[in-house]
């Protein structure tokens, strides 16, 4: 069990950190770009505010883990993070139909055909 979540931890963060990086339409300065040899903007170069709602199994918001995660990127990246735990099929619906911004889900085909359906592809 331990050893899953040490593989799931850094792809959270990872998820979280490339959501939160992502394009602003509303930006009036260009973000600098880094190469593959270069390590990822820091967070004074990410500028980022607002809410981010995070839908999310029952079972890992019970872990614990998103207790430690979430203030983390929070702090790091100004964003308000809202965590709605529910199940994987619940949460994959909120996605779907844009009541959430990042899935934590843990159903490899229910997620394949939401994709399939044209959903949580293009924000």
């Amino acid at each position: 069990m331990h050893r899953r979540w040490l593989l799931v931890g850094p792809l959270i963060i990872l998820a979280l950190a490339a959501w939160a990086c992502g394009g602003d339409d509303n930006k009036t300065a260009a973000t600098p770009t880094t190469s593959a040899a270069t390590a990822a903007p820091t967070p004074a170069v990410t500028k980022a505010s607002g809410r981010l709602i995070l839908a999310s199994t029952t079972s890992t918001q019970d872990s614990g883990l998103l207790d430690e995660l979430v203030p983390m990127f929070e702090a790091e990246y100004g964003y308000d993070v809202q965590v709605v735990a529910v199940g994987s099929g619940a949460a994959i619906e909120q996605g779907a139909r844009g009541d959430a911004d990042v899935l934590l889900v843990h159903s490899p085909a229910a997620e394949k055909t939401m994709v399939a359906d044209g959903n949580g592809i293009e924000r």
